[in-house]
């Protein structure tokens, strides 16, 4: 009997809606509804009586429920035992992050993780995102969070045989000396094409986004007038805090200088820039117990990014 068709059904009875229970598991309603009925199946009976309300389950249904109640949570208590027995084996952990996320979010990630095992050894390396999946396929990192566009990754991450999950977005804003633009809450994309750019280096993942994000509303990187090109988002903030350009960066980077205003977030009109961040690892990884829970973790929203 299959413990995650039981976990729907008792999910279904509580919610009394199949519609409400696929989107709280992030699956659709014919799979939804394929588990129940491969439950009903296994059981030779049927479970759910359905209603222009809803469903609510058959007298059979109620007593699967009341067992099932039980079994998860025997099966959950299985688990715990297990884990704290593997817990008592001390671990490595290596985590690999691109620049942005992992200086501006994955510190406190680390440290909300690291307060739960803290008898691990846990360490961040922080580079850019070709050296990061290369430390990642090399086994010398055992998890990767990078960001931007991987689409271009894709034909390596496939070969490879990774796995990736998109785990959270930000948004990159453009960004001038808060003094000289206080007045400026929007430009329009003819007025993008005079500024002076500050921008990261050129394969980078904030620079991906900007790239694509552009090519979509028919504008050419090519056409922008990039003044400056650095490998740290630091430095950028930097050198436009100093009055040496515009630049485009995430927000997560940005919320010292947004609060205290020595730097103006200017809307560009109809254009958006939207940073996503992935989790990339190997199915090797999942084989020890530290990086499958930390792989958890971060696919959950009790991460606490920075």
């Amino acid at each position: 009997m299959n413990l995650g068709h039981l976990e729907a059904f008792c999910l279904v009875v509580k919610t009394g809606s199949i519609t409400k229970t696929a989107k709280q598991l992030h699956i659709s309603q014919p799979a939804l509804s394929l588990q129940i009925q491969d439950l009903e199946n296994s059981l030779q009976a049927v479970l759910l009586a359905r209603n222009n309300k809803g469903v609510t389950p058959t007298a059979m249904g109620e007593i699967v429920y009341d067992y099932s109640t039980k079994i998860l949570r025997l099966a959950k208590n299985m688990r715990r035992e297990i884990d704290r027995l593997k817990e008592d084996v001390l671990e490595d952990l290596v985590v690999g992050a691109s620049c942005t996320v992992g200086n501006y979010a994955l510190p406190c990630s680390i440290y909300v993780f690291k307060d739960e095992y803290a008898a691990h050894n846990i360490s961040l390396h922080i580079s850019n995102v070709q050296e990061v999946l290369d430390k990642l396929i090399s086994g010398d990192v055992a998890v990767a969070v990078v960001e931007g566009p991987i689409s271009r990754l894709k034909e390596m991450i496939k070969t490879e045989g990774l796995q990736s999950k998109k785990i959270a977005r930000d948004e990159l804003v453009l960004i001038a000396p808060y003094g000289e633009w206080k007045d400026v809450d929007e430009i329009s994309r003819d007025k993008l094409l005079e500024l002076s750019f500050v921008l990261r280096e050129k394969g980078c993942g904030i620079r991906e986004t900007i790239e694509e994000t552009l090519e979509n509303h028919g504008i050419n990187m090519e056409d922008l007038k990039v003044k400056l090109e650095l490998n740290s988002t630091s430095a950028v903030i930097s050198a436009v805090t100093a009055g040496n350009g515009v630049s485009i960066l995430p927000k997560m980077a940005l919320r010292k200088e947004l609060r205290h205003r020595t730097l103006k977030a200017i809307k560009v009109e109809g254009v958006t820039f939207m940073h996503n961040i992935f989790l990339l690892y190997s199915p090797q990884s999942l084989k020890s117990n530290l990086p499958t829970k930390f792989i958890d973790f971060l696919a959950s929203p009790s991460r606490g990014f920075c």
